[in-house]
């Protein structure tokens, strides 16, 4: 066995690693992260980075995911309300249709009723966060505008197409 008569420049060098040891377990305690700077681990920082890609897209996907349901919400209780203020037409279809009336309140009866399609063009018109929810993709100019050359009273300026979800990369509603 051979003997080193210098042994202090092995006692330096055990004694500069375990400072350096030390150093990095400090690092790692003080910031809660093992690895640090990507020269740590290289592919615990890669997996690290995939993780965090992983994590934007799903934070993505429930933000999507939520101004849908919101967005559905809307469109729920829009058209509840359409249906009742069309069930109150109707009542006032049946009041009209009565042969006692006198001109007076037909006429009274024919103010509400154009009150209501006032109502049902404003609940046509009902927009989530900027988005007109009934326009198809032309989601930025209201859809339904009073136009008396049209029969019904409204001209339709939307189109038919869906409004799409990108959910399984980032996206946002469109």
């Amino acid at each position: 066995m051979r003997v080193n008569p210098n042994i202090t420049a092995d006692i330096l060098t055990a004694i500069w690693q375990t400072q350096e040891q030390e150093n990095t377990a400090l690092q790692q305690v003080s910031t809660g992260r093992r690895v640090n700077v990507p020269s740590d681990d290289p592919a615990a920082a890669a997996a690290l980075v995939g993780n965090l890609t992983s994590s934007a897209q799903t934070d993505q996907y429930l933000k999507n995911t939520s101004n849908v349901e919101g967005m559905l919400q809307t469109a729920d209780s829009t058209l509840s309300s359409v249906v009742s203020v069309l069930n109150q037409a109707i009542s006032l279809g049946v009041q009209g249709a009565n042969g006692t009336l006198s001109a007076s309140d037909q006429q009274g009866i024919a103010q509400q009723v154009i009150g209501i399609q006032s109502q049902i063009l404003q609940l046509a018109n009902t927009s989530y966060q900027g988005i007109y929810i009934f326009a198809g993709t032309a989601t930025t100019t209201a859809p339904f505008v009073a136009d008396a050359s049209q029969p019904s009273g409204v001209a339709y300026n939307g189109n038919s197409g869906p409004i799409r979800l990108k959910s399984g990369r980032a996206g946002a509603l469109r």
